[in-house]
């Protein structure tokens, strides 16, 4: 995984390297931003050592957060109830 910096929007996160995944020219890739959906060319063989900014900490540790009283057969019924009410 290589660590991006937006140059329009200044948010960090990363990203999976694919080789024919999208424009190359030399050691840069047209890639989109997923915060501000604007395309630039990023540096894939270098890494920025910014701390990652996207996706926001809140809802990875949300996702992160079990609730030990729950067996796994229940929380995988929560699981599926929290997800049909989420914004595609």
């Amino acid at each position: 995984m290589v660590r991006l910096k937006c140059k329009k929007c200044g948010n960090v996160f990363e990203k999976g390297y694919k080789p024919f995944e999208s424009v190359r020219i030399g050691p840069y890739k047209r890639y989109q931003c997923p915060v501000c959906g604007k395309s630039s060319f990023f540096n894939v063989f270098s890494s920025v050592k910014d701390p990652i900014t996207w996706p926001p900490q809140e809802k990875k540790h949300e996702e992160q957060t079990i609730d030990p009283q729950l067996t796994e057969e229940e929380q995988e019924k929560k699981r599926i109830e929290e997800s049909k009410y989420e914004k595609a």
